[in-house]
């Protein structure tokens, strides 16, 4: 397993060109992306845009038809698990059922691509694990029952085992679904504490306050397409947003304000 500082102090680089991805239909269509250590992207879309499937991509998880992503200048599905495992964080969307396993055993999940051949968790895993809950604020929640515990909680426990490597690339999918606004706060500020540390992260979300306090850059899905790239502050316009969401509302707010200017971020 890593040391505390050895992921934050590598270099981190993800590079994605020309992604396409089919299920039935086409899914993802020529997407480019690109960030470096200590940069955040953040995905915006509509539900069904392609954010989650594009971050399963970026993690390795699913092959593009076309295109392809590399990570340190490596093809991302040539790179052995447990590289993988060291290199990035993956929180899912949907929360897994998980009868009988306790937090603890949830939150090892994310090192055992780590462990030594004999796959016996030492102290060091141990300490990772507790570091990994308590930056998440659950400590408490060690031995409790996953599935016995609240969405909210949950999602903690998740975002646990995606940190408990501490790895130089975080790919998040919803991270506030689910959690209550004081751990919101909380967990806000971890991520800015993270990506000052020098971690790379893609974050899927549509919290607008979070892109805004978080993102160097912003990509924007439409239908599997990218509809707009770019800084928070060019790309948060009300016309991205209403085109994004289909809507009028943005606009429509905006319009009430006197000193809002056309192409004005939201």
């Amino acid at each position: 397993m890593p040391s505390r500082s050895s992921a934050h102090e590598a270099t981190t680089s993800l590079v994605a060109k020309g992604i396409s991805f089919s299920y039935r239909e086409p899914l993802l269509r020529g997407v480019d992306l690109r960030l470096e250590s200590g940069q955040c992207v953040a995905l915006l879309g509509a539900n069904g845009a392609g954010k989650t499937t594009l971050l399963r991509l970026l993690g390795g998880l699913l092959q593009p038809d076309a295109g392809g992503v590399w990570l340190d200048g490596d093809p991302i599905q040539s790179l052995p698990a447990q590289r993988r495992a060291r290199r990035v964080g993956y929180l899912p969307q949907r929360i897994p059922s998980a009868p009988g396993f306790a937090v603890y055993e949830i939150v090892m999940m994310g090192l055992y691509a780590l462990l030594p051949a004999h796959g016996w968790e030492s102290a060091r895993e141990w300490l990772a694990v507790g570091r990994a809950l308590r930056r998440v604020g659950a400590q408490g929640l060690l031995r409790r029952p996953f599935d016995e515990l609240s969405g909210g909680e949950q999602r903690r426990i998740l975002l646990a085992r995606a940190l408990v490597a501490e790895p130089g690339l975080l790919l998040l999918d919803e991270p506030f679904a689910a959690l209550d606004p004081g751990f919101e706060l909380e967990l806000e500020d971890t991520l800015v504490k993270l990506k000052r540390q020098g971690v790379a992260m893609v974050i899927a979300t549509h919290r607008l306050s979070l892109v805004r306090t978080i993102a160097d850059r912003v990509v924007v899905l439409r239908a599997g397409r990218v509809l707009a790239e770019g800084p928070p502050q060019t790309v948060l316009t009300a016309e991205v947003l209403d085109a994004t969401y289909a809507t009028d509302r943005f606009s429509r707010r905006t319009s009430r304000r006197p000193t809002f200017g056309e192409g004005q971020p939201v």
